[in-house]
């Protein structure tokens, strides 16, 4: 499946770097209401980042968890969303 991207930006495969604990997770759904990118979805009640190729390394979903069920981490080796600009 391709993904168009918005000018100027190329994704690079980087894995997984945004992990959500269902046994945490209450499934409040904020997560996915923050997320500019459409990352997170719910499965069976519990958040789920599905779409990695669509985030823009905000954190967003991070910060607004307040009972930390996620953890983020800025994807590793040159991965993840690369900007022509700015």
């Amino acid at each position: 499946m391709k993904y168009k991207m918005l000018e100027g930006t190329s994704w690079t495969p980087g894995g997984e770097f945004i992990n959500i604990d269902p046994e945490v997770c209450t499934g409040c759904r904020d997560c996915v209401k923050v997320c500019p990118g459409g990352v997170i979805t719910m499965v069976n009640g519990k958040a789920k980042a599905v779409k990695y190729e669509n985030c823009c390394e905000c954190a967003s979903c991070w910060f607004v968890c307040t009972i930390g069920a996620i953890k983020f981490s800025y994807p590793k080796g040159g991965t993840g969303r690369k900007y022509r600009w700015g």
